[in-house]
């Protein structure tokens, strides 16, 4: 039950308050003194408390700023007779929630209420997601409590000990190189360095001469000799982000680096030894890169000794709410006139309904985009960028149809789609979708879906 104390030496109010929140299923304590209603407050777990701005022996703000001391998802409403700017401003500022005047309206006193509970819901989420944050569901800022989740994390810690070359698949924008980095941290390479290198920014033309570096005069505008990045991540970690957008006479190279572990700088003879762990990520389908001849089937398999999936965001929604505090909390530091610690459930609701295209990296932008327009302490729906507003208010107009032709099409739908999220492999999609391989295979053939199984099925 919902615990409301009402602190006021005017009986007619105290009692108004009682019979008022009482009716509305609320449990209701009163106290007509300010030293009495302190100590109530402060020992008993109120979720809302009124109090009055005069009272006989202190003031209704000294009551303020120390349950919200003692107490801070406590939501606290002032009660004045005497209502002006100044004295609401100095409330809100000692951590009111709001005021009222009066006499009281019973409307007024409801919707006072029905917010001030919504508002100690919210606060009481931000505290656990805060907890949850302080706790190991992550790894640096690798950030996420699903199940998906924690699959990753956990092989992560299970290749701690290991030296094996890594490889990581996912959609942009999802983490890769934070996986990449956590994989380094936590492995036994982690006192040395970690060396980030993306492929797909650096020219064909270059990408031998950055990663093996190069001796004075072996090209036009080699003046001095070069240290390229494989010889720096000498006793850690390579981190070889977009490897897919190599061309395969650099991945015969890079080949060499994996079975011999030495390498030539460009314009030099002499070969250099490095002892190097090499983690690869891509949003290529790299096994239809070896199937049309643009990626080294050698070197996949040299790169994909430990394999690992991240899954898009909207596989994840669960993780969206914490991950939304710590982008909160990382940019609301970087507004230099006030903070945003908070958001309201609208917004936050929006956030976790968007289908994420640009998954975690188009979150963190929103996060970002919000807290730079935020007018007040908390991130609203109008402050989310449009294409987060209105994502939901798009939805195609239903044609109505008989319910077993809707449901059969929903399905065929629904089934379609998790077979090309698999690309066509029965057994992942079983597994994704929860059921038997053959219960799947049946609905199949029921729903009369027409697809060319993988090789292996």
């Amino acid at each position: 039950m919902i615990k409301t104390l009402v602190i006021d030496d005017e009986i007619g109010v105290l009692k108004s308050l009682e019979m008022l929140l009482s009716k509305e299923g609320y449990g209701v304590t009163t106290a007509t003194s300010g030293s009495t209603g302190l100590s109530l407050a402060i020992g008993g777990g109120f979720d809302i408390v009124f109090t009055d701005l005069r009272l006989p022996d202190m003031s209704g703000l000294d009551i303020i700023s120390q349950v919200r001391e003692k107490s801070p998802s406590t939501q606290i409403i002032l009660i004045t007779g005497f209502a002006s700017i100044e004295t609401a401003v100095e409330a809100i500022k000692l951590g009111a929630y709001d005021y009222l005047t009066k006499p009281l309206s019973i409307d007024k006193v409801r919707i006072k209420v029905k917010r001030a509970l919504e508002k100690r819901a919210l606060t009481e989420e931000i505290v656990h997601l805060r907890q949850e944050l302080s706790q190991c569901f992550g790894f640096e800022s690798l950030i996420g409590k699903s199940q998906k989740m924690l699959e990753v994390f956990k092989i992560i810690r299970q290749t701690a000990e290991s030296d094996s070359n890594v490889l990581i698949t996912g959609e942009s924008g999802t983490g890769k190189e934070l996986v990449a980095r956590a994989t380094h941290y936590n492995s036994l390479r982690r006192n040395n360095r970690f060396v980030p290198v993306n492929c797909g920014a650096i020219s064909k033309e270059l990408i031998e001469a950055e990663l093996f570096g190069y001796v004075r005069g072996a090209f036009t505008g080699a003046v001095s000799d070069r240290t390229g990045f494989l010889e720096l991540a000498s006793g850690g970690t390579l981190f070889l982000d977009e490897i897919g957008e190599t061309t395969p006479a650099f991945q015969v190279k890079l080949l060499r680096v994996l079975q011999e572990g030495e390498f030539n700088k460009v314009g030099s003879p002499a070969t250099t030894k490095v002892n190097v762990r090499i983690i690869a990520a891509t949003n290529r389908n790299l096994e239809k890169a070896m199937a049309d001849n643009s990626f080294r089937e050698d070197l996949f398999y040299r790169l994909n000794v430990i394999s690992l999936q991240i899954p898009p965001l909207r596989q994840r929604r669960e993780d969206i709410p914490i991950l939304v505090l710590h982008f909160l909390e990382k940019y609301s530091g970087k507004r230099s006139d006030k903070k945003v610690p908070g958001i309201t459930p609208s917004a936050l609701d929006a956030l976790i309904n968007h289908n994420y295209p640009g998954n975690v990296r188009e979150l963190e932008n929103a996060v970002e985009y919000a807290v730079a327009f935020s007018r007040g302490n908390e991130i609203t729906s109008a402050d989310l960028p449009k294409s987060i507003k209105t994502s939901g208010d798009s939805m195609p107009k239903i044609l109505l149809k008989p319910m077993k032709a809707a449901r059969c099409e929903f399905e065929k739908s629904f089934v379609l789609a998790a077979l090309k999220e698999c690309g066509g492999n029965i057994s992942k999609t079983a597994r994704l979708l929860d059921m038997h391989r053959q219960s799947l295979q049946q609905k199949i053939k029921e729903l009369r879906i027409d697809f060319t199984p993988q090789e292996g099925d």
